[in-house]
């Protein structure tokens, strides 16, 4: 057993100060600060654990399903944590029991997958002395380094003979001299090889000085906006009689919505037993719903972008502080909404306030949610309201909004969108006009002299664990088919729904297109409406696949873009839709090997995993900073009413 160390002497001081944080009220609730500071001393205190682990992950380890649908207020539940650490450059994950203080496991997860944190940073310590980046810097004209940053910015991962056994990065540099609000302005055709675990750098590559006045990408302080606009007239939202939603603690109730969230560091808004109550019944939707995976490939095949390439909730939640970041009141959530802060994980196991980074608001959409103008030209209209939940992730150079909408008709809306700074390099040309071959934006496009943003695709991947009035669920799959019509009829051809029920996973691997729709329900065949239907949920969005080839390395390690839709058994461990620790990970993981046993899910308790996203080729607008860009997918209800919902709104 080791000694006690200053840093475990440290943390058991700071765990007695009084009034951190209050106990958990629901089994599903995250972690407050005072059961972090318990993690923190029982993973000190274990010697398993050395003094110089840096701990990446910290969250709930969820108690059993059965556990949580069987539980009510009042009594007691169990607490554990899980945290992901790496320690001389292997990757481990502990579980902790939280009221005993007890480590109840410590297992080696991978020697190089684990998450990105700030050991990584030793590839570029010494970079800027490396004898080849001296030189190439001195045949751009920069000998003073003392503002020129380098980063490792990649997690590409081919599995070639250079890359296996290490933990590789392909770092590109800038020059922050004049930069106030931007990235940098980048030095063009200057990478270096590194061994993130080393600090070896493998090679330089230089493929020559670009000349002219490079701009640094996204600065939009006051002084480079310039002059703003003359503003609107003011616009006011008051709830006099406050709010229309209840909250208990992370339960939260709204016009017969009930559900409970937490936020938690790598999968943010992860939304808990969801469902309706009506004249006294509950009826689920949901048990759980939360961001699975984002995948962020760039498509430029020059280096370092051939390797450029993010998993960021895989990788990066310790390097952002967790994936949910501070918002703005008045700005980023309205003034008047609901506020709830978080506690994560540090690298020395300490908790760390996280403020605001989740909102609970009503508004007004603006649009009725349903009309109809009866005899005589009565109109009659109804006003809609909704309910939104709101997290902002921040990712480097990008900032992505989920949020979750429920609706008065019953339907939930989940909307991301996309903002911040594309990534650019710089380029010999100046503008398109100039590239007159086309080489310099071939895999891009100009935003800014001398700068092309990247193409690049973003997909996020969903996990749906649904429980449409109960865990016996199905999906239906409505195909949309042509009907050729006979000889004698005038009209020639007509579509119609052709149903199938997915009865093993390999039946679930769906891919909507324009040219082949289909629809996908999950019902409830022991619940049936007067209609005669199953009672269901229906799942309606835009897919999107991912343009790379099948023999690619790159998508063989994000094989959950191959299909929109998957359908699982639920298993508490499968999370995560390309594998547990993505970075530096081989093919083949997550969804793709989870379905290779193709699992039986017809009439049992199943998850949906779907996928969307956009393609970005940027545009001249994107500059400086990218106006929001807008997506999103419907949970919508089929048959689980006898009517529209939102029939019986005041008028």
């Amino acid at each position: 057993m080791r000694s006690v160390s200053l840093v475990t002497a440290l943390l058991l001081s700071l765990a007695a100060v009084p009034g951190i944080a209050q106990e958990a009220t629901h089994p599903l609730d995250g972690l407050s600060s005072t059961e972090y500071w318990t993690l923190a001393e029982a993973l000190r205190a274990d010697d398993r654990i050395g003094d110089d682990a840096e701990f990446l992950y910290g969250g709930l380890v969820e108690p059993q399903k059965a556990e949580v649908l069987a539980w009510t207020p009042g009594q007691s539940f169990s607490r554990r944590a899980r945290v992901h650490f790496v320690e001389d450059y292997v990757g481990y994950e502990a579980v902790v029991d939280l009221r005993s203080g007890r480590v109840l496991e410590v297992t080696e997860v991978t020697d190089r997958q684990y998450m990105n944190g700030s050991a990584d940073g030793i590839g570029t310590r010494n970079l800027k002395e490396h004898p080849d980046m001296v030189a190439a810097f001195e045949r751009r004209g920069i000998t003073d380094l003392s503002m020129i940053r380098c980063s490792v910015g990649s997690d590409g991962y081919f599995d070639t003979p250079e890359e296996q056994g290490r933990r590789l990065g392909r770092a590109r540099c800038s020059d922050r001299s004049r930069r106030v609000s931007g990235l940098g302005r980048p030095i063009g055709n200057l990478v270096a090889v590194v061994d993130q675990q080393t600090g070896d750098v493998l090679r330089v590559i230089d493929e020559g000085v670009i000349e002219g006045d490079v701009p640094s990408p996204g600065e939009h302080h006051p002084e480079a906006i310039g002059e703003t606009r003359k503003p609107l007239p003011p616009m006011y939202v008051m709830q006099p009689e406050g709010p229309g939603f209840e909250l208990d603690g992370r339960q939260v109730a709204w016009d017969g919505w009930k559900f409970h969230f937490r936020v938690d560091q790598r999968r943010g808004i992860v939304l808990s037993r969801v469902g309706h109550e009506r004249d006294g019944e509950f009826r689920s939707v949901l048990y759980q719903a939360s961001l699975s995976e984002l995948f962020v490939p760039y498509h430029d095949p020059a280096e370092p972008w051939s390797h450029q390439a993010y998993f960021d909730l895989g990788t990066y939640p310790s390097s952002f502080g967790g994936v949910a970041s501070t918002m703005e009141p008045g700005t980023d959530c309205p003034a008047y909404a609901e506020f709830f802060d978080v506690w994560v994980i540090q690298d020395d196991g300490s908790p760390r306030e996280r403020q605001r980074v989740a909102c609970l608001f009503e508004r007004l959409p603006g649009n009725p949610a349903w009309r109809h103008i009866r005899d005589g030209g009565v109109v009659e209209s109804r006003a809609s309201r909704e309910l939104v939940l709101r997290m902002v992730m921040g990712a480097g150079n990008y900032d992505y909004l989920f949020d979750w909408i429920f609706k008065q008709d019953g339907s939930l809306r989940v909307n991301l969108a996309a903002t911040g700074i594309d990534q650019m390099k710089a380029v010999a040309a100046e503008n398109a006009i100039e590239d007159a071959n086309g080489t310099d934006d071939r895999y891009g496009r100009f935003v800014a002299p001398h700068l092309v943003a990247v193409n690049h695709s973003h997909i996020f991947n969903f996990r749906l664990d649904f429980d449409v009035d109960g865990q016996e669920n199905s999906l239906v799959i409505d195909r949309l088919v042509t009907e050729r019509q006979g000889a004698d009829n005038p009209r020639r051809s007509v579509w119609r729904a052709e149903t199938q029920v997915a009865k093993r996973e390999h039946d679930a691997k769906r891919t909507s297109s324009l040219t082949a729709p289909e629809y996908w329900r999950v019902v409830n065949e022991s619940r049936i409406g007067p209609q005669g239907y199953p009672s269901g949920y229906l799942l309606e969005g835009h897919g999107i696949m991912s343009l790379l080839t099948p023999d690619d390395y790159l998508q063989g390690r994000a094989r959950f873009t191959e299909h929109t839709l998957w359908a699982t058994p639920m298993n508490p461990s499968e999370l995560f839709a390309a594998g547990d620790y993505p970075t530096n990970s081989a093919a083949g993981a997550g969804l793709p090997a989870w379905t290779a046993a193709n699992r039986a899910i017809e009439n049992t308790d199943i998850v949906l995993w779907y996928t969307i996203g956009f393609h970005h080729v940027a545009r001249p607008e994107d500059w400086p900073i990218l106006p929001l860009e807008l997506h999103g997918f419907n949970l919508v209800p089929a048959a689980f009413f006898d009517r529209n919902p939102a029939i019986d709104l005041p008028h």
